[in-house]
């Protein structure tokens, strides 16, 4: 188990939001399966420093970079793709109300694995919870899936460039970033 994640992405940056949010569910999907790893290394090691590294890794990541990351699909992205497609793109909106869902049930789920990951941290020997960790981890995949195959191309069809400067600017200044080709998710 790897207790060292980066969280930056050199390939892209807030001049290419697309690129971003792409990178953002590869590293959704890294720590997602870090979880999954320190569940098992606890499961023969405890809360050594290794775990306490890769707890304190993890929650980084699902307490401040996966909410920005949500945030830049419900106040940016989901809202204009339900304006620009109207009626026209059923599947759209279908996948729109429902990882729109998900973010709140992920949420919650993550609640639980947050508190139990703080313990870790602090190195307190705690077992994960098998079921919420790998219901945490197919929701993530399931609902990275949905937003790649189906909200992708309908993004890509309805908004235009302007609309990508005005997401890129706003996802930097979420982060609190001026340069808008930095690279942070």
């Amino acid at each position: 188990m790897s207790a060292i994640v980066e969280f930056r992405s050199p390939d892209a940056g807030f001049d290419q939001p697309i690129e971003m949010w792409l990178a953002c569910h590869q590293r959704v999907r890294r720590f997602a399966a870090l979880l999954q790893r320190l569940r098992v290394h606890l499961l023969s090691a405890g809360a050594d420093e290794e775990a306490q590294m890769s707890a304190a890794s993890i929650r980084r990541y699902f307490n401040e970079a996966a909410p920005r990351h949500h945030e830049d699909e419900e106040v940016d992205m989901f809202p204009l793709l339900r304006e620009r497609c109207g009626s026209d793109d059923g599947a759209a909106l279908e996948a729109l109300d429902r990882v729109e869902r998900e973010h709140l049930e992920m949420a919650a789920i993550w609640r639980g694995l947050d508190a139990a990951l703080a313990r870790i941290g602090a190195g307190t020997d705690v077992a994960l919870d098998e079921d919420a960790v790998a219901q945490f981890a197919a929701m993530y995949d399931r609902h990275i899936d949905a937003e790649e195959t189906v909200l992708l191309p309908a993004l890509r069809r309805f908004l235009r460039e302007t609309d990508w400067t005005a997401i890129g600017h706003s996802m930097a200044a979420r982060r609190g970033l001026e340069d808008k080709g930095a690279s942070a998710s």
